[in-house]
């Protein structure tokens, strides 16, 4: 859903030990039971639309990854754009299967603004870290 995108109320009935693992897991992240269900139900629908795509947490946030990798789509799709967008020359250097790599790109086709965020707000933050790098080095030879 995209910033200033109002949400709809919808009523629904879940088997009650549905409702209680919502409640635990709720608790256990810290995060609001209608936040958690509706991630849940999104991601589930985008697993089932996008075979071969999983999310997982990282430092930098939940993502989307292709599935038999621990690479996310972003990954994949940057390294298939320095390819000259070669699915064949993108599965070989990453040692993943052309589906996998097709797999990326569909997700991709279907949510490229999200994805094209993702990439932007990693290449933010390797930059970053990259100066604060060189600074500790400087500190350290000075």
């Amino acid at each position: 859903m995209s910033r200033g995108e109002s949400k709809q109320g919808v009523s629904f009935r879940f088997n009650p030990r549905t409702v209680e693992r919502l409640r635990r897991r709720s608790a256990e992240v810290g995060a609001p039971q209608a936040v958690l269900a509706e991630r849940y139900i999104d991601e589930g629908m985008r697993i089932d639309e996008h075979p071969g795509i999983y999310f997982r947490d990282g430092g930098s946030g939940r993502r989307p990854s292709v599935l038999g990798t621990r690479l996310d789509v972003a990954q994949i799709v940057e390294t298939l754009r320095q390819n000259e967008n070669s699915i064949e020359e993108t599965a070989e250097y990453l040692d993943i299967s052309q589906a996998q790599v097709e797999a990326a790109v569909r997700y991709y086709a279907a949510y490229r603004d999200e994805v094209d965020r993702w990439i932007e707000r990693s290449r933010t933050i390797a930059e970053r870290e990259r100066n604060l790098w060189r600074r500790q080095q400087e500190a350290l030879a000075g």
